[in-house]
């Protein structure tokens, strides 16, 4: 698919603002949506953490907690409907799955049974491989020419954890793009859709350089 941009909207974005800040980012992503196709990589926010949690009292396998996390995705994208107008929800049954994502309606990938399928080769059964990991392995498997990590905090141009987790590189398609933005200011998202520059850290996974990049 030509131009397609992968936003992926951490799930800590839910603490943000009572919504507000998600309703603003939705109606950003559907104005972009307009222009050129958008798939949404929905985060695990306070699911995932149940996850985690529950993980840890029960003293649960990562290999038993990974699918559970994987639910948890796409319970935040149930969640993201209501706040991206015109949004669809896609279920990705497939890796090589792109049906649904279409022009002028922004998609919300629930990826769980797609990523379940793919080897643990490819994506580890384990917290070093979070939602980060699965936007970035999905945007090179759909072919994106953009991946946007929309956080809730700036981000430090090194782009070490806990900001994105230990697999993000590896899986990232050589040449791509990406660029991570403080969700907070839903402007900025705008700005970088309109001008190609706004206050962030770009990094080019073609060399594994950072810039960041201010107002």
């Amino acid at each position: 698919m030509e131009n397609l941009i992968i936003i992926k909207l951490g799930g800590s974005l839910i603490y943000q603002e009572a919504g507000q800040v998600l309703s603003r980012l939705g109606a950003v992503i559907q104005q972009i949506s307009q222009r050129q196709p958008v798939a949404i990589v929905p985060g695990g926010g306070p699911f995932a953490d149940t996850v985690r949690h529950y993980g840890q009292e029960l003293n649960l396998a990562e290999a038993t907690c990974h699918p559970m996390a994987l639910l948890a995705m796409d319970q935040f994208g149930y969640l993201l409907r209501q706040f991206i107008p015109g949004s669809r929800l896609i279920e990705v049954s497939r890796p090589e799955d792109r049906h649904g994502i279409v022009p002028s309606q922004p998609a919300i990938l629930l990826c769980s049974r797609c990523i379940n399928l793919v080897p643990e080769s490819q994506i580890p059964r384990c917290w070093d491989a979070t939602s980060d990991t699965i936007a970035a392995y999905l945007a090179k498997l759909l072919n994106a020419t953009l991946l946007i990590m929309i956080k809730s905090v700036d981000v430090a141009p090194e782009i070490k954890a806990p900001d994105v987790d230990t697999c993000f590189r590896q899986s990232l398609a050589p040449g791509l793009p990406v660029w991570f933005l403080n969700g907070r200011h839903p402007e900025r998202l705008a700005e970088l859709m309109t001008t190609g520059r706004t206050q962030g850290v770009l990094l080019n996974s073609h060399n594994s350089q950072q810039e960041k990049t201010r107002l």
